[in-house]
């Protein structure tokens, strides 16, 4: 039985959450089952990580990583538009590791979602379309290490921006655009 919380009526996020933590709590029996072929499990992964990938993604997700490749798209384009959100931790990753928690354990699963999300799943990284295909053979539930190694493997090359930094090469500063690529290589 879930237990109510009152961050639980707020919002949007919170709202999709509790349905995410009622429907893991619900079917991790069946998921950790012998009944539960490998169809099945990747039936249900797909589906709880369609789930997380629907959760709203705000800029305040963005972890301040953007790739070389992106940061020069972004100087010429000027548009955040041309980049692609990266979540850093891939969606049937999470899925599956939500299916291993002991839900018996967790007072309130749906502000475990909420939390899990906001320190872990919802974060993501600025890459160019080319780069997020690249990334997306790294990322599969059986290959994945971490978000670090898929980058690694990938070859992307994540610089650290501020907001401001950012907002400043979107509104044309090339000058610090050649700065962030010119020490990111050099260190």
């Amino acid at each position: 039985v879930m237990k109510e919380s009152i961050a639980c009526t707020n919002n949007k996020l919170v709202d999709k959450a509790d349905v995410i933590a009622r429907t893991v709590v619900s079917q991790q029996s069946f998921y950790q089952s012998k009944d539960c072929n490998e169809n099945h499990r990747q039936l249900l992964e797909t589906m709880i990580g369609a789930a997380i990938w629907y959760l709203p993604h705000g800029k305040e997700f963005w972890t301040g990583g953007i790739s070389v490749e992106a940061l020069k798209k972004l100087s010429e384009t000027k548009k955040i538009s041309s980049l692609t959100k990266d979540h850093k931790y891939p969606r049937k990753v999470a899925a599956a590791e939500l299916f291993k928690v002991d839900w018996s354990e967790i007072p309130n699963p749906c502000d475990e979602i909420v939390n899990r999300y906001q320190r872990k799943y919802g974060l993501f990284n600025y890459v160019t379309p080319t780069e997020n295909k690249r990334l997306v053979k790294y990322q599969k539930g059986h290959v994945f290490i971490s978000p670090e190694d898929s980058y690694k493997q990938a070859g992307v090359l994540l610089l650290n921006l501020s907001d401001q930094q950012l907002n400043s090469i979107r509104k044309g500063d090339l000058k610090l655009t050649e700065l962030a690529i010119t020490n990111q290589i050099n260190s």
